[in-house]
């Protein structure tokens, strides 16, 4: 393990920042550029398994790309991009498709998150029994909005907790729940083939994907283990079963658990005006004393000594 390494550049020639993304797209090419103006600012933290890469642009310019890895990408400002016939939405994080992706802008901040794909197939074999899966993009919206916040959430997180104690993440139990974490948000949030493929055990792994994917795209709703055995088109006897079997815990503790996991992850970003009663609220917390305890005992420490850091 090498840590977090980080790295600050102003750059001004395109082909600069070629060579800088060249991991996530290798295939990046502008169509139209200024180099009498061209200017961008390049912020980037980079792990074993994952890099964030925050870019400033200060011009206008298109360019056709796409990307062989995972990569998922948050604008702020003025980009339009085209996927074939279907425009990227950019008011919520994207994924970057594998190639055809046409854009054009003026000046904007990017974000972009880059994840191993070996080690993401991996935790997805895990997860599906499926020793064989590859995993690919099947679109580029978010699954959910809900999703996108949870995505958005995370990401904050983690790079909150690398800006504040980057030295911890060279222990490699810090990296690998770290990775982990990052990697199964992105499995739930964006349009993959992993919650399509099935080891053939009727009433199992492929009812507990779909009842994981139902939970963490109605993620700060109010929904009871009725609504996930409905939207995994079992009972609510089987689907207890099927997952105690396969997770060792309940479909709520597991709901509960990614909420407070939620919470964790706004908690370390909240600004001055942040509360943890607002927060816990954010994510379906309703009853303030009773989250306390349980995030106390998944965390060891209270809500607002989280919020304080």
């Amino acid at each position: 393990m090498t840590g977090v390494r980080r790295t600050t550049l102003s750059l001004r020639e395109p082909d600069a920042v070629e060579r800088c993304l060249t991991d996530s797209f290798p295939d990046l090419r502008y169509a139209r550029t200024d180099p009498a103006t061209f200017r961008v600012g390049l912020d980037a933290v980079a792990a074993d398994r994952f890099s964030v890469v925050d870019l400033t642009w200060d011009v206008s310019g298109t360019a056709v790309t796409g990307s062989t890895g995972l990569t998922v990408v948050t604008i702020s400002g003025r980009f339009d991009g085209m996927h074939g016939r279907d425009a990227v939405d950019i008011r919520q994080p994207f994924l970057a498709p594998a190639e055809g992706l046409e854009a054009a802008w003026d000046a904007h901040h990017a974000s972009v998150v880059a994840l191993d794909l070996p080690a993401v197939e991996r935790i997805a074999r895990v997860a599906t029994g499926n020793e064989g899966l590859r995993i690919h993009g099947t679109g580029t919206a978010p699954l959910s909005p809900e999703l996108a916040a949870y995505w958005g959430a995370t990401v904050r997180g983690i790079r909150s907790a690398i800006d504040a104690t980057p030295d911890v993440f060279s222990l490699p139990m810090i990296a690998a729940a770290t990775f982990h974490q990052l990697a199964t948000a992105f499995l739930h949030a964006f349009p993959t083939n992993w919650l399509e493929t099935s080891d053939g055990d009727v009433g199992g792994s492929a009812v507990v994907r779909r009842a994981i994917d139902f939970m963490h795209g109605h993620i700060a709703e109010p929904i009871t283990m009725t609504d996930v055995a409905k939207a995994a088109f079992i009972t609510a006897r089987g689907l207890h079963a099927a997952f105690t079997r396969e997770r060792g815990e309940t479909p709520m503790q597991y709901l509960r658990r990614i909420r407070l996991d939620a919470v964790r992850a706004d908690l370390l970003t909240g600004g001055s005006d942040a509360t943890v009663a607002a927060v816990a609220r954010r994510w379906g917390f309703a009853h303030l004393p009773r989250f306390a305890a349980q995030y106390r005992g998944a965390f060891d420490e209270r809500p607002s000594e989280t919020l304080r850091r």
